[in-house]
């Protein structure tokens, strides 16, 4: 009977253990698996181009070309020559094909500015893999050593959208060749944007973002805490920036805060009725006067 009594005062006590553990576990282990897939699918958008050309959008004379990345990888881009010295390189969002800016170019075109329109990175690597801006920096430099040797070419800018806002402004950091930044839509700190950093996470959301920054380090050998626009952004001064966001995503973006981060000269346009990237769609008249007015003053030409 004692050896019975004691049998099931055990058994009691683990299925006790178990009631607390096993459900702590599922919730735990969910959590962590959700990040792991998060972090997976951020790092490894593919390749989002969709087929369509320069001359479908009234650009022509744009010339298929190949640049080599930082590490070897070959990227694919669209070169027009300028007609007034000045190149201007447009970075697409995530995931983003040669032709994610082409409604930009088109534009920019049409005021005799150069453009060379780059793929990202993601469209090159074997597994379709980004590092968010880190190494798409790097990419940067090498397509602004590839447009300054093109014949016709005294002045390289940047414009870019998202992932290619980011860039733009982690590689005009790093390269004072990239004389005037545009920059679109990005995040201001890639750890404080997976972490929600300031707002109110339940326990399971705080384990799954640092499983998140775990696991984008494993995926890209990268840490996210340096990737960070708003710790970058004051080496850009001298030079001239233009930062832009729709009105709808500046809760998450903070764009107030880059601004005030950032040196002399600079200035911010908050697209009224905009969410992220639909500035065009929501001002495209004013989204050409400003960025033309932007890049004409940078390299003192004449405003139409």
């Amino acid at each position: 009977m004692e050896r019975d009594r004691q049998y099931w005062m055990r058994l009691a006590r683990f299925a006790a253990v178990a009631l607390v553990v096993g459900p702590l576990t599922a919730y735990v282990g969910t959590a962590v698996l959700s990040g792991a897939i998060y972090a997976h699918a951020l790092t490894h958008p593919g390749c989002g181009d969709t087929g369509t050309r320069p001359a479908d959008v009234g650009i022509e004379g744009a010339q298929d070309i190949t640049y080599t990345s930082y590490d070897g990888m070959t990227l694919r881009a669209w070169y027009l020559p300028p007609q007034n010295d000045v190149v201007l390189i447009l970075l697409p969002g995530l995931g983003g094909g040669r032709d994610g800016m082409l409604r930009e170019g088109a534009i920019l075109a049409h005021h005799g500015y150069g453009l060379l329109m780059t793929e990202m990175r993601s469209c090159a690597h074997p597994a379709g893999q980004t590092t968010l801006g880190y190494y798409e920096a790097k990419d940067l430099q090498e397509a602004v050593t590839w447009a300054l040797a093109q014949p016709g070419v005294e002045h390289v800018a940047v414009l870019g959208y998202s992932l290619g806002g980011i860039t733009a402004t982690l590689g005009a950091a790093e390269d004072e060749r990239v004389e005037a930044v545009v920059a679109e839509g990005g995040f201001y700190d890639l750890a404080a944007d997976i972490t929600n950093a300031g707002g109110t996470n339940s326990l399971r959301e705080t384990i799954m973002f640092q499983v998140i920054l775990v696991c984008f380090r494993l995926e890209t050998g990268v840490n996210a805490h340096d990737v960070s626009p708003i710790s970058a952004i004051d080496r850009i001064s001298p030079r001239p920036l233009l930062l832009i966001y729709g009105e709808l995503e500046t809760g998450e973006t903070h764009p107030q805060e880059q601004l005030a981060r950032a040196g002399e000269p600079k200035d911010l346009w908050i697209v009224p009725g905009a969410w992220h990237g639909g500035y065009l769609d929501v001002a495209a008249e004013e989204w050409e006067q400003r960025v033309v007015a932007f890049f004409d003053t940078a390299f003192d030409l004449s405003v139409e």
